[in-house]
């Protein structure tokens, strides 16, 4: 196991060194400036230098702020958002009025809408690169381990990110963009611990106590006898 991790992790530093950047493009089609503006913030949030998040609006769902037609049905006053079907176009309509603000309700739709765990850079890498082959949410050696069984297949294969039907070089190098590689912690230096004292000193003999011999308190000798 530890000589296949080592395998894999030189090819893909050699990958690393030749890797392109890859874009993930998100279909939406939010209407209005305000709206249209909320999202387009929302995805640079999760874009990085080796991921950019694009809004494409040529497909997707409609967004609108507020109902619509034949779906401006008042909100629920606790509701943020609701989806809705029209004839054959599902839309996703926000609360003007609801309980968050625009922005926070952009992201909480949307992270459903896409997929994500969370709206954050790292889990949309995971869920848009297309390199979590193994679908645990984490960009690993394993799925690493995925691409390289399929390498130099054709085919709609796992490890084929770029969908161009084969598993070759260019799958490899986009697979490096994403994948960070994990550097364990240094542990911390520890100070050894003393030593208990082994007592091999002697130690000094604690010298008797000497007693003082009572004073014999002094005696009177009786005065003489007066003569007559």
């Amino acid at each position: 196991m530890k000589r296949l991790r080592t395998a894999l992790t030189g090819t893909l530093l050699v990958a690393a060194l030749l890797g392109a950047a890859q874009a993930a493009t998100v279909k939406l089609r939010p209407q209005g400036d305000v709206l249209t503006k909320a999202v387009q913030e929302a995805l640079a949030a999760l874009s990085t230098k080796e991921l950019p998040v694009t809004l494409d609006t040529s497909a997707g769902p409609l967004l609108f702020l507020g109902g619509s037609g034949t779906s401006s049905a008042p909100f629920n006053p606790d509701v943020a958002a609701r989806v809705v079907t029209v004839g054959t176009e599902r839309r996703i309509e926000f609360n003007p009025q609801g309980p968050l603000p625009l922005a926070d309700a952009v992201k909480a739709e949307l992270t459903k809408e896409l997929g994500l765990s969370a709206w954050t850079q790292d889990a949309a890498r995971a869920r848009l690169s297309g390199a979590d082959l193994n679908g645990d949410g984490k960009i690993t050696l394993a799925d690493l381990a995925i691409l390289m069984g399929n390498y130099g297949k054709t085919g709609a294969l796992p490890g084929d990110l770029n969908q161009d039907q084969r598993v070759d070089d260019a799958d490899l190098k986009l697979f490096s963009t994403q994948y960070t590689l994990s550097v364990p912690a240094a542990a911390p230096a520890t100070t050894p611990a003393t030593p208990p004292s082994t007592g091999t000193g002697t130690a000094p003999a604690t010298a008797p106590a000497t007693t003082t011999p009572a004073t014999t308190p002094p005696t009177s000798s009786p005065p003489p006898a007066s003569k007559p």
